[in-house]
């Protein structure tokens, strides 16, 4: 049985946010569609005009690419005058029944995971689950960590945080991007707790890798 990754997310606060500044939140996620398919293929679907679903190809980066559209989000909100987006993010691992030509009606495990996590999240911005119990109880306390931290980013420690992460660039590469010095990087990623979030990541693709691979050996 094939596993694969399902996030689905919801634009907070997306009713307070101004006509004018729609189109660019359209922007910013069709761009990260394009920009986070290095980290995985993935397809995306927007629906409802404030939320948005993705099946993702390979189970261990559904939680790096959750964080990073979190981290995109933040990091592409255009002014003050726009609020800061983001989203809460569901994150469903598990087996898939039936993929139709949207995404949105599609179905299996992951789906269910996902959509019921989201319904029930709270307060709480990120959340996973997967068939493992083990693995469930190991990534609560530490999904709760992380959320905090992602939660509580800035305009430009997400954005270096995004473009420090999307494809493992090293701290001179993000200087370069971000058209700023390298100990000003290394800086504002301390502060982001950056790694940290790359400990999580490494762990969440780590232990869901391996139950993957022992459920399909």
């Amino acid at each position: 049985m094939e596993i694969k990754g399902v996030i689905t997310g919801d634009i907070i606060g997306s009713s307070q946010i101004k006509p004018e500044f729609r189109a660019d939140l359209l922007t910013c996620l069709t761009a990260m569609e394009e920009e986070l398919q290095c980290v995985s293929p993935f397809r995306m679907e927007l629906y409802r005009g404030d939320s948005f679903q993705l099946l993702i190809e390979d189970p261990a980066m559904t939680a790096k690419i959750a964080i990073l559209l979190r981290a995109g989000l933040i990091y592409h909100t255009p002014n003050k005058d726009a609020g800061i987006w983001d989203a809460k993010v569901s994150i469903g691992i598990g087996s898939i029944d039936f993929i139709s030509d949207n995404i949105v009606t599609s179905d299996g495990e992951a789906f269910m995971y996902s959509g019921r996590q989201l319904d029930n999240m709270g307060k709480h911005r990120l959340s996973i689950k997967t068939p493992w119990q083990d693995v469930n109880e190991e990534l609560e306390v530490s999904t709760a960590f992380v959320d905090d931290i992602i939660t509580g980013w800035s305009n430009k420690q997400a954005g270096m945080i995004y473009l420090s992460l999307r494809q493992n660039s090293a701290k001179k590469e993000v200087a370069e991007m971000s058209g700023t010095s390298i100990q000003n990087v290394r800086n504002v990623l301390s502060v982001a707790k950056e790694s940290l979030i790359k400990k999580y990541i490494e762990r969440t693709a780590e232990i869901i890798s391996a139950h993957n691979n022992m459920q399909e050996s």
